[in-house]
């Protein structure tokens, strides 16, 4: 069945973000062609969201409150408020059950509450699914809001599989030259759709499962992208989707393809080192020595950046990963 807006809920995901989300709203309403759904998910915010974002998204559309994303409902808004911050993946997770539930979905778009939709950018992730045979993940170009030129990505990012580590594809380029380049080259070269403007058909979910939860926050879209891959789908780039992306709004830190990721709060750290160990034991386990290899790199680099008392948390971030010790980590950190 083709992937068309109609067919297609948007997933927003909110942790003390309201006025980014509400943003993100006010252009998700200013698509061309209308979504089937729009929810928004809140991963128990502690800033007063709820009220803030009902508030304002009631001026212009009707959103039903639930707590369940067990429960089937066929309205075009919903707030879905989580008892617990259950992170990217299972925040997520939540929005896709109750998407799946609804008899008109047959697509996910996921997208970031720090990001901005072009009119076009649902029209064109749904053209670009539609070119395919076979069910596709589609990605957008993500361009930095801060200056709406500087493209951040082409979908995603390059992936090598001896290291674990991505690089964002046509990253820095000018949005003005972006027509120029060629969208197969582009997906030839994808191993990742960032996770700041997905587009998952529901084809795919039913077949390799949901987002993983036990991640919390970082490399969740690259796994589930691994799975994707390996089950014989597609990775695709729609260029005419164009998301102006502010960074770091739905996790409170800079995105894993962003220019200042030296700014990383050590818990942002220790999930992104924890979860690239685990997830190279669970899909290349011939190249951990290698992944061990460059962690005594990583360890250099935060002394020459002056943050050498995180070299503890490196070790216990790949020994966690090794042991699949996964999850929140508020073991370590409390307040999360």
């Amino acid at each position: 069945m083709p992937v068309q807006p109609s067919s297609t809920a948007v997933i927003i995901l909110n942790y003390n973000g309201s006025s980014d989300t509400i943003e993100c709203l006010r252009h998700v309403y200013r698509l061309e062609c209308p979504p089937a759904m729009v929810i928004v998910v809140d991963n128990n915010s502690s800033d007063n969201s709820r009220q803030k974002i009902l508030e304002s998204w009631r001026s212009w559309a009707e959103p039903v409150v639930v707590s369940d994303p067990s429960i089937r409902l066929e309205c075009a808004s919903v707030f879905l408020a989580l008892p617990e911050n259950f992170g990217y993946g299972g925040g997520n997770n939540g929005g896709i059950q109750l998407a799946m539930r609804n008899s008109t979905c047959n697509a996910f778009w996921i997208l970031n509450n720090d990001t901005l939709p072009d009119t076009k950018a649902l029209n064109a992730l749904c053209a670009r699914a539609n070119k395919f045979t076979e069910p596709a993940i589609v990605g957008s170009t993500l361009v930095f809001a801060y200056d709406r030129v500087t493209v951040q990505c082409a979908a995603g990012c390059s992936f090598n599989r001896w290291l674990g580590t991505s690089r964002p594809i046509c990253g820095g380029s000018s949005l003005k030259n972006i027509d120029r380049v060629d969208p197969g080259t582009v997906e030839a070269q994808l191993g990742d759709i960032v996770g700041a403007s997905v587009l998952l058909p529901k084809e795919i979910v039913a077949k390799i499962g949901l987002i993983r939860e036990d991640f919390f926050l970082y490399l969740e879209e690259t796994e589930l992208c691994i799975r994707a891959r390996n089950a014989g789908f597609v990775l695709a780039w729609a260029p005419d989707s164009i998301v102006y992306h502010k960074e770091g709004g739905s996790t409170g830190a800079e995105s894993a393809v962003g220019e200042r990721a030296f700014n990383r709060p050590a818990w942002v750290d220790y999930l992104a080192l924890r979860n690239r160990v685990y997830m190279m034991r669970k899909h290349y386990p011939w190249a951990l020595p290698v992944v061990a290899a460059s962690y005594l790199g990583v360890m250099l680099n935060r002394i020459r950046r002056g943050q050498a008392n995180r070299i503890p948390l490196i070790f216990r971030a790949a020994w966690d990963g090794l042991r699949g010790h996964m999850g929140k980590p508020v073991h370590l950190f409390p307040t999360l």
